[in-house]
C-alpha cells in the first residue's frame, strides 16, 4: 500500500526534473556568459518577462531528451543513459542559446535533433531485447506442448 505513493513521488519528481533541466541549464548558462552586470536592476523585471516564454517552450523541449533517457534505463542500461543524458543535455544548453534567436521553432528542432541518437539507441535496443525474448520463448504458431 506505501509503494502507490513513492512511485508516484517519483513519478512526479521524474517529470519536474524533465521539465526543469533545460530551462535550468539556460539560466545558469546566460547568467554565467553575461553576469550580473548585464542589465541595470530595474531592467531585470523586463528582461525575466522576456525570456519566460522561451523558457517555457525550453521546459517543454526538454522532455524528448529525458524520456529518451528514461527509455534506454528501463531497458537496462542506466549508466549509458545518464552518460547520454549528462553529454548531449551540456550540447542541448549550448545549442538552444544561439537557436533561441530563431524563437521558438528553433529551440524545438534543436531539442528534438539532439535526443535522436538516444531514441534511436533504445530502440534499437529494445527491437534487439524483444527478439531475443522471442528467441528463447516458444514459436508463435506452434502450440506449446508440455506434459
Amino acid at each position: 500500500m506505501t509503494d502507490r505513493p513513492l512511485h508516484r513521488r517519483s513519478q512526479a519528481s521524474f517529470y519536474a526534473a524533465a521539465l526543469l533541466w533545460l530551462p535550468a541549464g539556460v539560466v545558469a548558462s546566460a547568467a554565467v556568459r553575461f553576469g550580473p552586470g548585464s542589465a541595470a536592476p530595474g531592467e531585470w523585471p523586463t528582461a525575466i518577462a522576456m525570456a519566460a516564454s522561451s523558457l517555457i517552450v525550453a521546459a517543454v523541449c526538454g522532455l524528448p531528451l529525458a524520456l529518451a533517457c528514461r527509455r534506454l534505463g528501463r531497458l537496462g542500461h542506466p549508466r549509458p543513459a545518464w552518460i547520454a543524458g549528462i553529454v548531449l543535455g551540456i550540447a542541448a544548453v549550448a545549442a538552444v542559446l544561439p537557436a533561441g534567436l530563431l524563437g521558438p521553432p528553433g529551440i524545438a528542432i534543436v531539442a528534438v535533433v539532439l535526443s535522436l541518437p538516444v531514441w534511436i539507441a533504445a530502440f534499437w535496443l529494445g527491437r534487439r531485447a524483444r527478439a531475443k525474448a522471442g528467441e528463447e520463448g516458444p514459436p508463435l504458431d506452434e502450440p506449446d506442448h508440455r506434459p
